[in-house]
């Protein structure tokens, strides 16, 4: 939302967004790796609370849906970003809110 305020198009928010989201995720894994390495009661092949069999088995789907999207992204007409990202910022910020009031 920010960068489309500041004159960039919805497509480079996005893959900017998704550059952004490699830089949070890794230090995040490690972070759940470090927090949980001297736990007892995980499931095995597990390091720490990250599950290998979990990323084993998201990394490559990942990779196909991110291209997917990418591509997905280039097509799709502006307005309709917009308003999807708009329907999604409205749905997480609702799941938060209810969260809160305990609903």
């Amino acid at each position: 939302m920010l960068m489309t305020m500041h004159g960039r198009t919805i497509q480079q928010a996005i893959a900017t967004s998704s550059g952004i989201g490699i830089i949070v995720a890794v230090p995040g894994a490690l972070g759940y790796v470090l927090a949980g390495w001297h736990k007892t009661g995980l499931p095995p092949l597990s390091l720490g609370f990250v599950s290998l069999i979990g990323f084993l088995l998201l990394m490559p789907t990942s990779l196909v849906t991110a291209k997917a999207g990418a591509a997905l992204a280039h097509r799709l007409p502006k307005t309709l970003l917009e308003r999807a990202f708009a329907a999604y910022l409205l749905v997480v910020s609702l799941r938060f809110i209810l969260s809160f009031t305990g609903h």
